[in-house]
Formats: C-alpha cells, structure tokens, sequence
C-alpha cells in the first residue's frame, strides 16, 4: 500500500511538472496584445521629430538631430526645440536620456541634456510623450509635451 501510494506521489509530481513545462512553452510561443505588437517594427521606443526641409512627423530611433515640436502647438520657431549632435548615454523602453547641442535663433548653439520619458502607442508607434531640456548654461530648463502622431 505505502508503495503505490508512493507511485500515485510520484506520477502526479510528474504530470504536474510536464503540464507546467508545456504552459511555459505555450506562454513563450503566443503573441503579445495587439497593440504592442504593432507598436514598432523592431519593438524600440522610438521620438517623433520634424522634417528638416518639409516640416512632416517622423518617427526615429537616437536621432542624431532632432526638432522636438510642442503637442498640438503651429509650426512655428518658438515651438521648437533643436538639436543637433545628440549623443544617447541611454535608450529603453521607457525612458532615454542624452547630450546634444540645441540651436536657437537669438542665443545661438548652447549645450543641451535631453531626457525624454512618459512612451505612448500612436498611429502605430510607440513614441515618447514628453521631454525635459535641461541648458546647463542657463542654469534652466523645462519639460515639453511633445507630439506623439507622425
């Protein structure tokens, strides 16, 4: 008696282990939601900057230079901010954070940290919803909510 029930231990121990394998398996094989899984081709949280010649939406991944535009803000300088040289110390899923030089009409080039955070779905890409230009010159900074659609 004592050893079928040893038997009966051991088999269920068993089963219970393979079927926790094969949902392991399943979890790991199944797509994510819908939402994400269109988010962006290679998964990246991606900024949305201007065009320098056509003013248009685009999306990008540590952009090298960038036009940050003010959400739902005309096309306009004073709703911009500039940068060029940017250099990324770090790019994840929900934050990013980077040096650049940002370029003004009045004040001219001046050196720039960007932090950009808050990621967002729109239109189909997962973009950055917000950005704190911080000017170490100025002893200043500010935080921009930034355009999500390209």
């Amino acid at each position: 008696m004592a050893e079928s029930r040893y038997l009966r231990t051991f088999w269920l121990v068993g089963a219970l282990g393979i079927g926790l394998l094969a949902l392991l398996a399943l979890a790991r094989a199944a797509p994510t939601s819908h939402a994400s899984a269109s988010a962006s081709a290679r998964g990246h949280t991606k900024v949305v900057c201007l065009d320098e010649s056509t003013f248009d939406h685009e999306t990008k991944f540590r952009p090298h230079h960038c036009i940050f535009h003010k959400r739902r803000a005309p096309n306009a300088k004073a709703f911009f901010v500039r940068t060029k040289h940017d250099r990324w110390k770090v790019w994840r899923h929900r934050h990013a954070r980077g040096r650049g030089t940002a370029t003004a009409s009045m004040t001219g080039d001046t050196p720039v940290k960007i932090r950009l955070f808050h990621p967002v779905t729109r239109c189909g890409h997962r973009v950055f919803s917000r950005a704190h230009f911080r000017f170490p010159e100025f002893h200043s900074g500010s935080t921009v909510k930034l355009s999500t659609c390209a």
